[in-house]
């Protein structure tokens, strides 16, 4: 099976903090691209494709705040949902 994505993935696990509809819920990054991440959940209900959703750093890389990202649901699975970062 060849791979279809544009960009490498950097394979990195960090905390980050997933906001959808109010609710924060804390998973981790399986892996890490300029346009997109790949976040794994054991959840059993998971949003629909489609659905924007926002995420932010929860371990501080540098001083202040980390940024809140917004981002789209791409794909889910059994592992997790891939995200596509979006502009603000």
């Amino acid at each position: 099976m060849s791979d279809k994505r544009k960009e490498p993935r950097l394979g990195i696990r960090l905390e980050v903090e997933l906001q959808l509809e109010g609710e924060a819920t804390s998973v981790h990054t399986r892996d890490l691209s300029n346009h997109g991440v790949f976040l794994e959940t054991s959840q059993p209900a998971l949003p629909a494709v489609g659905t924007i959703v926002y995420i932010k750093l929860k371990q501080g890389l540098q001083e202040g705040d980390a940024p809140l990202v917004k981002a789209q649901i791409v794909r889910a699975d059994k592992d997790g949902i891939a995200l596509k970062f979006l502009e603000s």
